[in-house]
Protein backbone atom coordinates (compact mmCIF):
# COMPACT_ATOMS: atom_id res chain seq x y z
CA UNK A 1 0.00 0.00 0.00
CA UNK A 2 1.67 3.00 -1.00
CA UNK A 3 1.83 6.19 1.18
CA UNK A 4 -1.03 8.12 -0.50
CA UNK A 5 -3.83 5.09 -0.27
CA UNK A 6 -2.21 5.21 3.75
CA UNK A 7 -2.97 9.10 3.48
CA UNK A 8 -6.41 8.55 1.78
CA UNK A 9 -7.44 6.22 4.21
CA UNK A 10 -6.51 7.79 7.11
CA UNK A 11 -8.60 11.49 6.21
CA UNK A 12 -11.31 8.77 5.16
CA UNK A 13 -11.16 6.81 8.86
CA UNK A 14 -10.98 10.72 10.57
CA UNK A 15 -13.82 12.08 8.79
CA UNK A 16 -16.43 8.86 9.71
CA UNK A 17 -15.52 9.37 13.34
CA UNK A 18 -16.13 13.48 12.88
CA UNK A 19 -19.13 12.61 11.56
CA UNK A 20 -20.49 10.03 13.52
CA UNK A 21 -19.86 12.26 16.37
CA UNK A 22 -21.51 15.01 15.42
CA UNK A 23 -24.47 12.71 14.19
CA UNK A 24 -24.51 11.51 18.06
CA UNK A 25 -23.33 14.99 19.89
CA UNK A 26 -26.16 16.30 22.35
CA UNK A 27 -27.02 19.18 20.12
CA UNK A 28 -28.04 16.91 17.14
CA UNK A 29 -29.71 14.36 19.10
CA UNK A 30 -32.31 17.81 20.10
CA UNK A 31 -32.96 18.81 16.78
CA UNK A 32 -33.82 15.35 15.91
CA UNK A 33 -35.98 14.85 18.39
CA UNK A 34 -37.42 18.53 18.22
CA UNK A 35 -38.39 17.76 14.47
CA UNK A 36 -40.10 14.49 15.30
CA UNK A 37 -42.11 16.47 18.00
CA UNK A 38 -46.05 17.21 16.16
CA UNK A 39 -45.94 20.45 15.23
CA UNK A 40 -48.88 22.59 16.94
CA UNK A 41 -50.32 26.04 16.31
CA UNK A 42 -50.48 27.66 20.26
CA UNK A 43 -54.42 27.59 20.15
CA UNK A 44 -54.26 23.21 18.83
CA UNK A 45 -52.08 22.34 22.06
CA UNK A 46 -53.93 19.99 23.97
CA UNK A 47 -53.93 19.65 27.61
CA UNK A 48 -50.37 17.62 28.71
CA UNK A 49 -49.39 16.96 25.12
CA UNK A 50 -45.62 17.31 24.21
CA UNK A 51 -45.67 19.45 21.28
CA UNK A 52 -43.81 21.21 18.87
CA UNK A 53 -44.33 25.21 19.39
CA UNK A 54 -43.02 27.73 16.50
CA UNK A 55 -43.98 31.80 17.15
CA UNK A 56 -42.07 35.35 17.71
CA UNK A 57 -40.13 36.14 21.28
CA UNK A 58 -41.59 38.42 23.33
CA UNK A 59 -39.94 38.97 26.38
CA UNK A 60 -40.97 41.73 29.35
CA UNK A 61 -37.70 41.72 31.18
CA UNK A 62 -35.12 40.67 28.87
CA UNK A 63 -30.93 40.08 29.86
CA UNK A 64 -28.08 40.84 28.68
CA UNK A 65 -25.81 38.18 27.11
CA UNK A 66 -22.63 38.08 28.72
CA UNK A 67 -20.30 37.89 25.97
CA UNK A 68 -21.88 40.40 23.82
CA UNK A 69 -23.95 42.32 26.05
CA UNK A 70 -27.30 41.97 23.65
CA UNK A 71 -30.66 41.90 25.02
CA UNK A 72 -32.24 38.54 24.76
CA UNK A 73 -35.23 35.64 26.41
CA UNK A 74 -32.37 33.20 26.29
CA UNK A 75 -28.81 32.68 25.83
CA UNK A 76 -25.95 29.83 25.39
CA UNK A 77 -22.32 30.41 25.28
CA UNK A 78 -19.46 27.63 24.40
CA UNK A 79 -16.15 28.46 25.09
CA UNK A 80 -13.35 26.21 23.72
CA UNK A 81 -9.45 25.91 24.46
CA UNK A 82 -7.06 25.14 21.71
CA UNK A 83 -4.94 21.73 23.64
CA UNK A 84 -1.33 21.05 21.66
CA UNK A 85 -0.19 17.45 22.43
CA UNK A 86 3.13 17.20 20.43
CA UNK A 87 2.39 17.62 16.63
CA UNK A 88 -1.13 17.14 16.82
CA UNK A 89 -4.19 19.64 18.78
CA UNK A 90 -7.39 19.86 19.15
CA UNK A 91 -10.31 22.03 20.82
CA UNK A 92 -11.67 20.68 24.59
CA UNK A 93 -14.87 22.62 25.51
CA UNK A 94 -14.24 24.18 29.13
CA UNK A 95 -17.78 26.00 29.52
CA UNK A 96 -20.76 25.34 27.78
CA UNK A 97 -23.69 27.53 29.74
CA UNK A 98 -26.81 28.52 29.03
CA UNK A 99 -29.60 31.34 30.98
CA UNK A 100 -31.86 33.57 30.47
CA UNK A 101 -35.79 34.22 31.45
CA UNK A 102 -39.29 32.88 30.65
CA UNK A 103 -41.02 34.32 28.00
CA UNK A 104 -43.99 34.63 25.50
CA UNK A 105 -44.21 32.95 22.27
CA UNK A 106 -46.85 34.11 19.75
CA UNK A 107 -48.38 32.85 16.85
CA UNK A 108 -51.66 34.11 14.37
CA UNK A 109 -53.66 31.58 16.95
CA UNK A 110 -52.39 32.86 20.24
CA UNK A 111 -49.64 33.48 23.55
CA UNK A 112 -47.84 30.52 24.68
CA UNK A 113 -45.79 31.22 28.07
CA UNK A 114 -42.31 29.60 27.72
CA UNK A 115 -41.21 28.34 31.41
CA UNK A 116 -37.39 28.05 31.25
CA UNK A 117 -36.46 26.44 34.27
CA UNK A 118 -34.93 23.88 32.32
CA UNK A 119 -34.02 23.91 29.37
CA UNK A 120 -31.62 22.47 26.39
CA UNK A 121 -31.02 24.96 23.99
CA UNK A 122 -29.39 25.29 20.22
CA UNK A 123 -28.90 28.61 19.10
CA UNK A 124 -26.92 29.91 16.36
CA UNK A 125 -23.73 30.97 17.33
CA UNK A 126 -24.18 34.46 16.09
CA UNK A 127 -21.52 36.00 18.11
CA UNK A 128 -18.33 34.44 18.18
CA UNK A 129 -15.17 35.40 19.15
CA UNK A 130 -11.67 34.55 21.50
CA UNK A 131 -8.03 35.08 22.09
CA UNK A 132 -4.45 33.68 21.25
CA UNK A 133 -1.49 34.85 20.45
CA UNK A 134 -1.33 39.06 19.78
CA UNK A 135 -4.99 38.48 20.08
CA UNK A 136 -6.10 39.64 23.73
CA UNK A 137 -9.13 38.55 24.67
CA UNK A 138 -11.93 41.01 25.73
CA UNK A 139 -12.74 41.82 29.07
CA UNK A 140 -16.03 40.59 28.93
CA UNK A 141 -14.57 36.87 28.17
CA UNK A 142 -11.66 37.07 31.03
CA UNK A 143 -14.21 38.05 33.28
CA UNK A 144 -16.46 35.07 32.56
CA UNK A 145 -13.94 32.15 32.52
CA UNK A 146 -12.53 33.89 35.96
CA UNK A 147 -15.67 33.27 37.80
CA UNK A 148 -15.82 30.26 36.35
CA UNK A 149 -11.86 28.78 37.22
CA UNK A 150 -10.55 29.02 33.85
CA UNK A 151 -8.10 31.78 32.96
CA UNK A 152 -7.07 33.05 29.53
CA UNK A 153 -3.61 33.70 29.99
CA UNK A 154 -0.99 30.87 29.30
CA UNK A 155 2.45 30.48 30.92
CA UNK A 156 3.78 33.68 28.97
CA UNK A 157 1.21 34.07 26.00
CA UNK A 158 -2.78 34.35 25.75
CA UNK A 159 -4.22 30.65 25.80
CA UNK A 160 -5.62 29.98 22.21
CA UNK A 161 -9.52 29.78 23.09
CA UNK A 162 -12.61 30.43 20.96
CA UNK A 163 -15.72 30.70 21.69
CA UNK A 164 -19.69 31.45 20.18
CA UNK A 165 -22.48 32.96 21.43
CA UNK A 166 -26.22 32.70 20.52
CA UNK A 167 -29.00 34.26 21.80
CA UNK A 168 -32.80 33.84 21.39
CA UNK A 169 -33.76 37.79 21.26
CA UNK A 170 -36.99 39.57 21.00
CA UNK A 171 -38.65 39.50 17.65
CA UNK A 172 -36.77 36.63 17.01
CA UNK A 173 -39.00 33.12 15.31
CA UNK A 174 -37.75 30.23 18.14
CA UNK A 175 -39.40 26.33 18.39
CA UNK A 176 -39.92 25.18 21.69
CA UNK A 177 -40.74 21.53 22.33
CA UNK A 178 -42.19 20.54 25.69
CA UNK A 179 -45.49 19.88 27.59
CA UNK A 180 -48.52 22.14 27.11
CA UNK A 181 -50.45 22.77 29.99
CA UNK A 182 -53.47 25.54 29.90
CA UNK A 183 -54.21 27.85 32.77
CA UNK A 184 -56.18 31.16 33.85
CA UNK A 185 -54.17 34.36 32.45
CA UNK A 186 -53.93 36.56 34.96
CA UNK A 187 -53.00 39.82 31.94
CA UNK A 188 -56.40 39.04 30.36
CA UNK A 189 -58.74 38.41 33.65
CA UNK A 190 -57.74 41.72 34.68
CA UNK A 191 -57.94 43.83 31.36
CA UNK A 192 -62.46 41.89 31.82
CA UNK A 193 -62.08 43.43 35.37
CA UNK A 194 -63.90 42.11 38.40
CA UNK A 195 -67.28 41.21 36.10
CA UNK A 196 -65.84 38.08 34.47
CA UNK A 197 -66.46 34.55 36.06
CA UNK A 198 -63.81 31.69 36.89
CA UNK A 199 -65.78 29.14 34.57
CA UNK A 200 -65.38 31.66 30.95
CA UNK A 201 -62.09 33.63 32.49
CA UNK A 202 -59.76 33.57 29.62
CA UNK A 203 -56.74 30.71 29.10
CA UNK A 204 -53.29 30.75 27.96
CA UNK A 205 -50.82 28.00 27.41
CA UNK A 206 -47.92 27.21 29.38
CA UNK A 207 -44.89 25.17 28.10
CA UNK A 208 -42.89 23.79 30.06
CA UNK A 209 -40.24 20.92 30.56
CA UNK A 210 -41.79 17.04 30.66
CA UNK A 211 -41.09 15.29 33.80
CA UNK A 212 -38.86 13.14 30.92
CA UNK A 213 -36.31 15.59 30.34
CA UNK A 214 -35.68 19.51 29.41
CA UNK A 215 -37.57 21.80 27.79
CA UNK A 216 -35.84 22.13 24.31
CA UNK A 217 -35.30 25.37 22.49
CA UNK A 218 -33.54 26.24 18.88
CA UNK A 219 -33.97 28.86 16.40
CA UNK A 220 -32.30 26.95 13.37
CA UNK A 221 -34.34 27.11 10.58
CA UNK A 222 -34.18 23.43 10.16
CA UNK A 223 -36.05 23.02 13.51
CA UNK A 224 -38.37 26.39 13.34
CA UNK A 225 -39.15 25.79 9.31
CA UNK A 226 -39.37 21.77 9.41
CA UNK A 227 -43.51 20.43 9.08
Amino acid sequence: MTFLSVLLLAILAFGLIAGIGWYFSDDQRAKRAMRGAPRRVIADVLEGERARVVGEVHVEAPVASPLSGRLCAYWRVIVEEKISRGKSSYWRTIVDEAGGVDFFLRDDSGKALVRTSHVQAVLDGDARGGSGFLNDPTPELTAFLAARGHDTQGWIFNKTIRYREGIAEPGETVAVVGRGRWERDPDEAARAGEGYREAVSPKRLVVEAPESGPLLVSDQADVTQAD
